[in-house]
């Protein structure tokens, strides 16, 4: 770490000066007993000293050694294969060191006695002035030390700076560029030329504010346009300024391009579909029929809509699809439209400008639009958008086209759009409820997924697959459910359709004490009964007032309770309102 032969230069230039100053031969050796510096210039024997020598011996006992006379006080000397050569006569030997840490050694000498007069009277001077010269040998190697280390900082700095995934440049304190990567050159293609001033930026920027950007002493991010080959293109650009003591120092600013970007989001999200057509339980005719279909439809381009009763797995058609289109390598965005409230909505879709309005964040947001660039977006319940909403709505399926809250800068969008509901939207357009034009613009493919009642031939099959599931999830080993409760199962209306018989196996295998699933182990709410019904050679056999009380519950669950929902009611059991009122009473009294 710490070698004089670092400073190999420095050393001998020491080594003259030491002997200027005192008028002395002058020899500056490392730990390995090599010769450095040496006030001759050219070493007279050889450039190392001997093992058995006196530098050697310095080094080895961490001590000053005085030589007053060579031939009769040391040693070392007698036993030397070159004494006989040796024109020295007296000498001082220092290690030099650093704490408890060897460097080297600095020895002076004397080949005349008149010189070894001079070392032995001055050599207390000699010993303080050659400590001095060692402790800036020492500063020097510090200092040296120092500079590789931070050549080897830069070094990685530079690495790590390459091997970041994005393109990206350092500014100091007055912005101009002392370091940028690959990726922003191949970016903006800037090639091999070399890029100190951030004007040249500039002149891709169609927005003004980047400098000011580029200025703030706080951390920033924004999206900019920048003109790149004849092109407009977004790119988030994101300020990190580099604050030491309070003082501005400079910035690191790294650029993404806003495409790219949602890419890497989707890509770590769940967002991204990776659902089949053969993964859709079902064996029935009608299910056959509709896979087919939907996989025909999923090669298109076009808008798909998805007709259901809640329940059906409109969503699972809608990712399978999504996962045999064109666009399957693209994010698969689910909005919920009857899940966020309405004044949520816009900005959940399309997405603001940092303040667009009070408790926007900063920033801004990016929309679920935008998000799915690339890919699918899957808009479900969009028969609860608000009517406000829908000529936005509208405008961005039509044009491709989105605009932030906010911003007056159009966003193009490539997206495939498929759209869902439980509700007749044919209906809601003649009641103004649904804007007609958007209803064509939705309805280009339509799709129907019908109840589960008008596919019972599943029904057995859902039984299997949801109890196999939960023995699985709740560590069961239930057999299966009794004949009567399949039978009941199977005749069952199913108004909350796949869900509720989904949600009804899960209570079942949670709550049976036996291996297999007999009716008093069914949801009460749905399977309430005051005795077992009766077995026969026809099957079940229930009472005509209990079968007809069942029905009229569950014609008052699905149209709801309201003036509206009974005369719907009574129109689905065919009977008349006022037979329902007066059945409704009756149940009331027993």
């Amino acid at each position: 770490m710490f070698e004089l032969v670092n400073i190999q230069e420095y050393v001998q230039k020491m080594a003259v000066i030491i002997a200027t100053v005192l008028d002395m031969e002058v020899l500056i050796g490392d730990t390995h007993l090599k010769i450095l510096g040496d006030s001759h210039l050219q070493p007279k024997s050889k450039d190392y000293f001997g093992k058995n020598s006196i530098s050697a011996r310095a080094l080895k006992e961490k001590k000053v050694i005085i030589i007053e006379e060579r031939k009769t006080e040391t040693a070392t000397c007698k036993n030397c294969s070159k004494k006989e050569n040796c024109d020295i006569c007296s000498m001082i030997v220092l290690p030099i060191m650093k704490g408890e840490i060897l460097i080297g050694s600095v020895a002076i000498y004397a080949s005349t006695e008149e010189d070894k007069k001079k070392l032995i009277h001055k050599r207390k001077f000699f010993i303080d002035f050659i400590t001095k010269m060692s402790d800036l040998l020492i500063s020097k190697l510090e200092e040296n030390h120092e500079n590789l280390e931070l050549k080897v900082f830069y070094k990685r700095l530079a690495l790590l700076i390459e091997y970041i995934d994005f393109a990206l440049i350092g500014l100091d304190e007055n912005h101009n560029i002392i370091n940028c990567n690959s990726k922003f050159r191949k970016m903006f293609g800037f090639g091999d030329r070399e890029i100190k001033n951030l004007n040249e930026i500039f002149d891709y920027i169609d927005e003004d504010d980047f400098y000011s950007l580029v200025n703030r002493t706080v951390f920033e991010e924004k999206q900019v346009i920048f003109r790149i080959n004849g092109k407009q293109v977004s790119i988030i650009v994101t300020c990190d300024p580099i604050i030491a003591d309070g003082i501005y120092k400079g910035s690191l600013i790294y650029f993404k391009k806003t495409e790219e970007l949602y890419k890497q989001i989707n890509k770590v999200s769940s967002n991204v579909s990776d659902f089949k057509f053969d993964q859709i339980i079902g064996s029935s005719d009608v299910i056959k029929k509709i896979k087919e279909d939907a996989h025909t439809f999923a090669k298109s381009s076009s808008t798909i809509l998805i007709q259901g009763e809640s329940g059906t797995g409109k969503e699972l058609f809608a990712r399978a699809i999504h996962s045999e289109s064109n666009v399957s390598k693209g994010p698969f965005i689910a909005v919920n439209c009857a899940a966020i409230p309405d004044n949520l909505l816009e900005s959940e879709l399309f997405g603001y400008e940092e303040g667009a309005f009070t408790g926007s964040v900063k920033g801004g947001k990016i929309g679920k639009f935008e998000l799915a660039n690339g890919g699918t977006l899957f808009l479900d319940e969009v028969g609860e958008m608000p009517i406000h909403l829908q000529s936005k709505l509208l405008r961005a399926i039509q044009e491709r086209k989105i605009q932030r809250i906010g911003s007056n800068r159009d966003v193009p969008v490539k997206i495939r759009i498929i759209a869902a509901t439980n509700k007749n939207l044919s209906k809601m357009v003649k009641t103004g409820e649904f804007r007609e034009d958007l209803y064509y613009r939705l309805n280009v493919i339509p799709l129907f997924i019908p109840a589960l009642r008008d596919r019972r031939e599943d029904i057995p099959v859902f039984l299997d697959y949801f109890l196999n599931t939960y023995n699985k999830a709740l560590n069961k080993n239930i057999k299966g459910f009794d004949n009567n409760v399949k039978e009941l199962m199977y005749n069952y209306s199913w108004p909350g359709n796949i869900r509720e018989l989904q949600n009804t196996v899960e209570y079942a295998v949670n709550i049976v004490k036996g291996n297999f699933i007999s009716i008093k182990d069914l949801p009460p709410r749905e399977f309430s009964y005051e005795e077992e019904p009766t077995e026969t050679e026809y099957g079940l056999i229930r009472p005509l007032k209990e079968v007809e009380a069942l029905y009229i519950d569950r014609a008052l669950k699905k149209y709801g309770d309201t003036l509206e929902g009974k005369e719907n009611a009574a129109k689905a059991l065919g009977i008349s309102r006022a037979t329902l009122y007066r059945k409704i009473q009756e149940k009331k009294k027993d």
